[in-house]
């Protein structure tokens, strides 16, 4: 009886350091799918400014970002998005250019 619990015990707690890990490993590669290019600009917006000052930049997709300049570290600076993304219109979506049979 004694052997049994230990061993469900044993079997608990490798099922929860299992799920620990998967939970940290997923919650970094989300993190990674975040970073890249969009940071790059985001920072590059922001180095010939100061801290809280207006920034913005675009991303993939026609999209808009706008925000303000925050420390990411003691002397780099990052664009922040503060309000919600905007989608660019192209010239190619104008209304007069609409497909007609």
């Amino acid at each position: 009886m004694i052997h049994t619990i230990v061993s469900r015990t044993s079997i608990n707690k490798a099922v929860l350091g299992l799920l620990t890990v998967s939970v940290l490993l997923l919650t970094n590669s989300m993190a990674y799918a975040h970073s890249g290019s969009l940071n790059k600009v985001a920072v590059e917006v922001c180095k010939q400014k100061q801290k809280s000052q207006a920034c913005q930049y675009q991303g993939g997709h026609n999209d808009l970002y706008i925000g303000t300049c925050q420390l990411m570290s003691e002397t780099d600076l990052i664009c922040v998005r503060n309000k919600p993304i905007q989608k660019i219109e192209s010239a190619n979506t104008d209304s007069n250019n609409e497909h007609k049979h």
